[in-house]
């Protein structure tokens, strides 16, 4: 999860990372449905149905053209939201994105970083030298 400005220096390392793994890396992408049943076995939760926050969730996988183009064609977001902890989660079963609020951004790390690896990437998060260098320090630990 980046909570940074990216430095030069973050950058050659996420170049260097990517560069020494992308080529031998596969699609294991889980889809959505798939992402939000491992997060309700493992956490701890409550059903969030508020309509306000799944639009939130919603909108940003709608205006993020990352995100959106991982729609199928003609499909909108699906949300489903929860409360676990402090934390606010909301999971979409059309593209396996996910979005977590909390006021203690250190709190919910662990949650995201868990949910990114489990998810795993696609061939078009496979192009991209973030998101390949942010999965293999991750499962590296």
């Amino acid at each position: 999860m980046l909570t940074v400005k990216p430095t030069a220096e973050m950058l050659a390392e996420w170049k260097r990372i990517f560069e020494a793994h992308h080529a031998a890396m596969k699609p294991n992408r889980k889809t959505g449905t798939e992402v939000d049943q491992y997060f309700r076995n493992k956490y701890a939760h409550q059903i969030f149905n508020d309509a306000a926050f799944q639009e939130i969730v919603a909108l940003n996988i709608t205006e993020n053209a990352f995100s959106r183009n991982k729609l199928p064609k003609g499909v909108l977001p699906n949300i489903k939201s929860y409360k676990t902890g402090n934390a606010l989660v909301g999971i979409d079963l059309s593209t396996g994105e996910f979005h977590i609020e909390s006021e203690n951004i250190e709190e919910v790390m662990p949650l995201h970083d868990d949910l990114f690896v489990y998810r795993g990437l696609d061939e078009e998060d496979l192009k991209n030298i973030f998101l390949v260098a942010e999965y293999v320090k991750l499962m590296q630990n």
